[in-house]
């Protein structure tokens, strides 16, 4: 009897599904501006890949930047996905709006980074063996597909001066 009870615990518990980095590219733009002297993935353990980013700001202080982040959903290509918005970064850590899709990102992100004070920035930004959950998912459950996450950055005076993809894919049930 114990056994059948076991045996139905393992086809009713958790879900096992997975969601994973499988790409990391950071590329800039305005080399007086802005350097990436390390953007990789490292494998921590056994299925788990953390992203590393140092974002190394040669013009300082940074007193306005703005960002923007878009998801896009691999079909045939990437296409738009979901969220297209663009946010000044110094005003969003100054007033954290917990409406904004911009908050959730930056929640999600902030345990692995240096990202905790609001502006100016005079030293260099790094992420940290971040790791993606299916928790962090949670308030926007996305369908399972291979998805990309691209934040742009802009040194506030409408100049782009680097681009970040994060590749992911999610399987969760």
């Amino acid at each position: 009897m114990k056994y059948l009870l076991w045996i139905c615990f393992l086809f009713t518990g958790e879900s096992h599904g997975y969601v994973r980095l499988t790409n990391l590219e950071c590329k800039s733009y305005d080399k007086t501006f802005i350097d990436f002297p390390a953007c990789r993935l490292k494998v921590l353990g056994r299925g788990i890949i953390g992203a590393n980013i140092h974002v190394k700001f040669l013009k300082l202080p940074i007193n306005r930047m703005v960002v923007r982040l878009a998801t896009y959903r691999k079909l045939s290509g990437y296409h738009p996905f979901l969220f297209n918005v663009t946010e000044e970064i110094c005003r969003a850590l100054k007033y954290p709006n917990r409406l904004r899709v911009f908050y959730y990102f930056y929640t999600a992100f902030l345990p692995y980074s240096n990202l905790n004070h609001t502006c100016p920035y005079n030293n260099d930004v790094f992420i940290r063996n971040c790791t993606l959950n299916d928790r962090m998912f949670a308030k926007v459950p996305l369908p399972k597909g291979i998805y990309k996450l691209t934040l742009e950055m802009d040194d506030g005076v409408m100049n782009w001066v680097s681009i970040i993809n994060v590749h992911f894919e999610i399987d969760v049930d």
